[in-house]
């Protein structure tokens, strides 16, 4: 089975998995009163035994213990002020995106047409006949059926429908003016 330490590296440094062991609980500990966070705590342990390898591999360590709650505290101060620049960042840029980012409602010149044009609408169904307007309303925006419609007003369905495509002609004829006819 391979070494982690290398060929010899049991023989040169024994104690140092055993301090990293030993501190592991405390380590996890200590870093997430630094970051706040027990998952970045875990990442910021694990980043210190790389480094704390590393460093045992070109130099003796007389105290390993404090060399890791060192580099632990290190790493943890550095991941606070990364995610703290971070969180400003990207806070900033969600702002702005917000802000950017297309509404659902119309423009107010669309809405302003809109309105214009619903207006002309309005005008063109106000000078419909009587019935023929009430059969429109009736069927187009109450949502009754040409039957019931018909029921209501005393009417066959199929004059109904004649009064219901009438004034839908006279609406889109109105439409294509632009405007009321005076």
């Amino acid at each position: 089975m391979d070494n982690p330490f290398g060929s010899n590296a049991e023989s040169e440094r024994p104690d140092h998995l055993g301090a990293f062991t030993k501190n592991r609980s405390a380590l996890i500990r200590y870093a997430s009163t630094i970051t706040g966070d027990i998952g970045l705590a875990e990442d910021v342990v694990q980043d210190a035994w790389a480094r704390f390898v590393a460093a045992a591999a070109i130099q003796s360590i007389h105290e390993p213990d404090r060399l890791l709650f060192r580099i632990v505290r290190n790493l943890a101060l550095d991941a606070r002020r990364r995610r703290a620049f971070e969180s400003r960042l990207f806070a900033h840029d969600e702002a702005d995106a917000a802000q950017q980012i297309a509404s659902d409602m119309p423009s107010a010149q669309a809405s302003a047409e809109a309105t214009d044009e619903l207006n002309h609408i309005m005008d063109a169904v106000s000078r419909l006949p009587e019935r023929t307007r009430q059969a429109f309303l009736l069927h187009r925006v109450e949502g009754l059926t040409l039957v019931e419609v018909g029921t209501r007003l005393g009417l066959s369905k199929s004059l109904v429908h004649e009064l219901v495509v009438s004034a839908l002609e006279h609406c889109r004829k109105a439409r294509r003016q632009g405007g009321p006819r005076r």
